[in-house]
């Protein structure tokens, strides 16, 4: 991998991260009880850990689950992991010379591990947001 194909990688599992947190942001305004806008302007500026644990205590309130335990842990491992991709990987990691990429073949793999999850969360944090947003709207429920 070189320098540019590592940058297309990194900016694609960077735009998994925004999309995550955007769904979860959309998926905590639907259950504030407010507007959708006011909901969004709520967690506008909060970081996407504040965003998670707000988005439980709206789920505890309202007395639904719309992640699980079990996606909620994996979602904390999606953090700790976008933590490294957006503050640390520059840094941290070892860049071949030669061709400016990644040198060692675990961060590669690695790389596009964290790719595959950040789109699998993505894609279910959106179809979750949808569908809570589709009941609110024919039935005036959340569920």
């Amino acid at each position: 991998m070189d320098l540019q194909q590592f940058r297309i990688a990194h900016s694609t599992v960077m735009e998994h991260y925004q999309f995550i947190e955007r769904e979860l942001e959309g998926i905590y305004a639907a259950l504030s009880g407010k507007s959708f806008y006011d909901g969004l302007m709520d967690v506008e500026t909060f970081s996407i850990s504040k965003v998670i644990r707000m988005v439980q205590e709206q789920e505890k309130i309202n007395d639904i689950e719309i992640i699980s335990d079990e996606e909620y842990e994996t979602l904390k491992a999606i953090c700790l992991r976008r933590n490294f991709w957006t503050h640390n990987c520059y840094t941290e990691m070892v860049f071949d010379r030669k061709i400016g990429g990644p040198k060692k073949q675990t961060d590669i793999t690695q790389l596009y591990d964290d790719i595959r999850n950040a789109e699998q969360m993505r894609e279910l944090l959106f179809n979750r947001k949808i569908e809570l947003l589709h009941n609110l709207r024919d039935n005036g429920t959340l569920w």
